[in-house]
């Protein structure tokens, strides 16, 4: 299905994660977690710009006023790219031992952001929902490594998941865009069958949940239905969460992460690019 992944940043990561698209999709903002850095690689050059974050970053999104939502470890904060600020938001999580960790905007511009326990010992995890006017609600208890946050509009659905190896499921839930309420909640597919455990995702113009098998080194793939559809192999062990490319929607780019035992000549750590036939 693909014949090839190439190396498309310029810079890596110890945990990339979060891609998402500039407002004008000429470039790709992505976090490294770990290395407290958010970072914008450039669509025709793969050159990539640096900014270094008070915290670990989570997770990122665009705001249509081309300032950034970041999900850090105390809450979420504005990043403006003119002056290199991160200014906090609002703090909707009271507890000092998690951190934010996979996020995603709605089809209506609020922002999701699931948070956890930074040393993994309890399923200390919640999903808040972000409003425009950053008043915030907690939605979901209970998880682990909240993951896998993605919208389909058409279907009016809504997908989680927690990539905690004892759970491994993806969730979905009926998604009522108007007042940004989910209901239903199911069980969608598990993991637990394949190598990889479920991390970042992302619905393509089929339907299909796309979410990135950790460690396992596969993408994979899941029909609306739930029906598993064939894994596609990944060159590194850890791709982390994938996006697809507004202006092709044939292109994806996938945010890996870098292990101790692999040196500056891996690929690992970079984002990695691909284009479906």
């Amino acid at each position: 299905m693909i014949s090839a992944f190439e190396v498309f940043s310029d810079r890596w990561g110890f945990l990339g994660e979060s891609p998402v698209w500039s407002e004008d999709g000429k470039s790709l903002w992505w976090v490294d977690t770990d290395g407290c850095r958010l970072l914008r690689t450039d669509t025709a050059s793969g050159r990539t710009e640096v900014w270094d974050a008070p915290e670990a970053v989570g997770c990122i999104a665009m705001r249509p006023d081309v300032m950034l939502l970041a999900g850090l470890a105390s809450g979420i904060f504005l990043f403006d790219p003119a002056n290199g600020r991160f200014d906090l938001a609002c703090s909707p999580e009271s507890r000092s031992d998690v951190r934010f960790n996979d996020g995603a905007i709605d089809p209506a511009g609020r922002f999701w952001a699931g948070t956890m326990h930074l040393n993994l010992t309890e399923p200390a995890g919640a999903i808040f929902c972000v409003e425009a006017d950053l008043g915030h609600r907690r939605v979901f208890d209970g998880l682990w490594t909240p993951n896998g946050l993605a919208f389909d509009p058409v279907r009016h659905r809504m997908y989680f998941s927690d990539s905690h190896p004892s759970v491994q499921t993806i969730w979905v839930c009926d998604y009522g865009l108007a007042t940004g309420t989910p209901s239903n909640r199911r069980v969608f597919a598990t993991t637990h069958d394949f190598s990889g455990r479920p991390d970042g995702a992302f619905i393509d113009e089929d339907g299909i949940y796309w979410i990135a098998g950790v460690e396992g080194s596969q993408l994979l793939r899941f029909a609306p239905s739930g029906e598993a559809l064939e894994p596609i192999p990944f060159p590194v062990t850890h791709p982390t969460k994938i996006i697809m490319n507004r202006a092709n929607p044939r292109s994806i780019f996938v945010t890996t992460r870098r292990t101790a035992a692999e040196d500056e000549t891996h690929a690992s750590g970079h984002v990695l690019r691909a284009i479906l036939p």
